[in-house]
């Protein structure tokens, strides 16, 4: 469940970052280096791991762990592809996943500029800061209320994020680090 949750939440908070509130042209995205701390309860040490990722209406959401083991997400046209550590590659479909559709249909909702897609599961506050801006959000009453308190994204500037924080009802807690890398997503 804990994977599953983090993989939602950096899925939904990135599209919120750089799409879901019209903070980039259409045909823009994000790409980015990222180095993710992950606490849980009851362990003394974070787990930190680093990698990749990149997200634009074109080529979908692309998520890459590089250190220290290897894992791909890779969302793009209603299709998902999930490599794991191990080596085994599969193939994720909306209609056997019903956590993978709400993600999928949100994903989509978001690329094309939707906030009340967002508003429908979360309450969203934003936030001014002296260069960029915070976004919260906080779940509605539901099934992603029982897992995830908040998920945070501090912005650089519309469509920037440098960090993202998800807090955990459990007590867990990401933070995930973000520097952006120059050229096309």
């Amino acid at each position: 469940m804990t994977q599953l949750v983090g993989r939602f939440a950096v899925i939904l908070l990135l599209l919120a970052a750089t799409a879901g509130f019209g903070a980039t042209l259409p045909g823009s995205g994000f790409n980015a280096s990222f180095v993710q701390t992950r606490t849980l309860p009851g362990f003394k040490t974070p787990i930190v791991s680093r990698g990749k990722m990149r997200v634009d209406p074109r080529s979908g959401f692309y998520w890459e762990v590089d250190s220290p083991y290897h894992y791909v997400f890779a969302m793009r046209d209603g299709h998902v592809r999930e490599e794991l550590p191990d080596g085994t590659v599969r193939t994720l479909k909306p209609d056997e996943k019903p956590w993978l559709a709400a993600v999928e249909h949100i994903f989509v909702g978001a690329l094309a500029g939707n906030r009340a897609e967002l508003e429908r599961y979360f309450n969203i506050a934003i936030a001014p800061l002296a260069k960029g801006r915070r976004v919260t959000l906080t779940p509605k009453p539901g099934a992603l209320a029982k897992v995830i308190e908040r998920i945070r994204v501090t912005e650089s500037a519309p469509g920037q994020p440098q960090n993202l924080e998800i807090r955990e009802v459990s007590g867990g807690r990401m933070d995930i680090r973000f520097t952006p890398i120059p050229g096309k997503p």
